[in-house]
């Protein structure tokens, strides 16, 4: 079963520096977390992005697991050494403190396998697996269905989802019911004026037009109740 932690504002432990631990990496920038890394020489990539601000880096010998213990806030760890007994152990440690564990090379004691995933501005992630049977096979697939999948999603497509968890958040405030809600992003999302703005890249004006049909949206419901 494939799902999507939510790790915003969490604390994510990736332990290892190599070419495995550069692509968690960028494939975690996107979730908004708290990524340290802890290795003991890492990847070109990594180390720009610790002097960007953008992760934490520690480096450092690993030859045991005791430093883990520092850090009191994580909610997954990533074991990516070429040590798969260190891995193993990372793992374990990790089961037993109660956080989301994962070993590159060892799929069969981790809480989850790595699906091979397909990025798309930032906004949409298809992710393809296997169940860790085969990631060679993942990234095969990946790599044929990417091109695909990313002509078939514009960016209106894009514009519709940044546009529709604004409103969302807003209507959650004011609709009382998650029917409402529903029923007004469905109008929303075929809104044809709405979609204009948005084609052509007038964002500013697509928000506001999209305020002002909840606010019509709003008033309806109102007099529906009434009468």
């Amino acid at each position: 079963m494939i799902i999507d932690l939510i790790l915003k504002n969490k604390q994510v432990l990736i332990v290892g520096g190599g070419n495995e631990s550069a692509r968690k990496v960028d494939a975690l920038l996107t979730q908004q977390c708290d990524i340290i890394v802890v290795a003991e020489s890492v990847d070109k990539s990594i180390k720009q992005h610790a002097d960007d601000g953008k992760i934490t880096l520690e480096l450092r010998k690993i030859e045991n697991i005791e430093f883990i213990n520092k850090y009191n806030d994580l909610i997954l760890i990533l074991a990516t050494t070429d040590n798969r007994k260190l891995n193993r152990d990372i793992v374990f440690f990790g089961k037993s403190k109660g956080y989301y564990s994962y070993a590159v090379d060892d799929p069969e004691v981790s809480d989850f396998s790595h699906p091979s995933v397909i990025n798309i501005g930032d906004i949409i992630q298809v992710a393809i697996s296997t169940g860790g049977k085969s990631p060679l096979m993942s990234k095969t697939l990946r790599e044929k269905m990417e091109p695909i999948i990313k002509n078939l999603i514009s960016e209106l497509v894009l514009n519709q989802i940044k546009l529709q968890e604004q409103l969302r958040i807003e209507a959650q405030r004011i609709l009382p019911s998650p029917e409402l809600r529903k029923n007004f992003l469905m109008e929303l999302m075929n809104d044809d004026e709405v979609n204009r703005f948005l084609e052509e890249k007038k964002i500013s004006k697509a928000t506001t037009m999209a305020h002002e049909r909840l606010d019509r949206y709003v008033l309806r419901v109102s007099n529906i109740n009434k009468s």
